[in-house]
């Protein structure tokens, strides 16, 4: 699930890909270091680093509260991940190779008659193939060998292995303005920093969290700060609205073997 610790994060990936468009081994676009992180700079460090001439870029939630949103997208399934488990037939005799993933489905259709094993915790390959040999033999001849399983007599064996997906529902969706602060030693760099951090927000207004789920970026607002107390702090606030949702995931199983129906005809896929 997302929180608004999730979006500060995005969104200082992006502004760091903004600034060092190069990677951060590079020089930054505006020549200058510059030190991008979450939170308020304390007095002293950032002193520092403007009597050096470095930038910082600060990621803060605004004081105002969150926009409780309506909700708009009830469930998504996300694709299952690939699975680490294979499967090759010849002929009557089907192999298993890597290792099950726990969750996995396991399974073989013998002439339209499906049988589909899930694996647990510390199974291998060749534990696979000795449970579906169990649960064939229940109805029929099987043999297993290591990792091989052997119908005898099979006219039709597809082996299949799928992974287990996730069902996503969005419980909460939620708006907070985040400040994008830039402090700079001169006015120049400010109004440069700025500009790229801006412009780069515009062409990437949808970024991804790391649960999965994405955020919304909308401009707000822009602030300037010269400060005369401290004539080396030149500052400009840039404040972005950002949605985003808190969601749960929960499994989701995998048919992997069905009957398609098209008028009277039925067909095993």
């Amino acid at each position: 699930m997302a929180d608004i610790s999730d979006v500060e994060i995005a969104l200082v990936d992006q502004i760091v890909a903004a600034l060092y468009p190069s990677g951060s081994a590079a020089d930054s676009a505006v020549g200058t270091t510059c030190r991008i992180y979450r939170g308020w700079p304390t007095p002293g460090a950032l002193n520092a680093d403007l009597t050096a001439g470095l930038v910082n870029v600060t990621v803060y939630p605004a004081a105002k509260p969150d926009d409780c949103l309506d909700l708009y997208l009830d469930r998504v399934l996300l694709p299952p991940p690939a699975a680490n488990l294979t499967s090759t037939v010849v002929g009557q005799s089907v192999v298993f190779s890597g290792a099950p993933k726990l969750n996995d489905l396991v399974g073989l259709l013998v002439d339209n008659v499906s049988y589909v094993y899930r694996a647990v915790a510390n199974d291998t390959a060749a534990s696979v193939a000795a449970n579906l040999s169990e649960l064939i033999s229940a109805d029929r001849p099987a043999l297993y060998s290591g990792t091989t399983i052997s119908v005898p007599g099979a006219v039709l064996l597809i082996a299949r292995v799928a992974a287990m997906a996730a069902a996503t529902e969005v419980r909460r969706r939620l708006r907070r303005e985040v400040q994008v602060s830039c402090w700079c030693p001169n006015p120049l760099l400010r109004d440069s920093v700025s500009k790229i951090v801006d412009t780069f927000m515009i062409g990437n207004n949808v970024i991804s969290l790391s649960d999965g789920t994405e955020c919304r970026i909308r401009y707000a607002t822009t602030q300037i700060f010269d400060q005369s107390q401290n004539v080396q702090l030149f500052r400009r606030d840039l404040a972005y609205n950002c949605e985003f949702c808190a969601t749960v995931s929960t499994p989701a199983p995998v048919m992997i073997f069905g009957d398609l129906v098209r008028g009277a005809a039925i067909a095993t896929v």
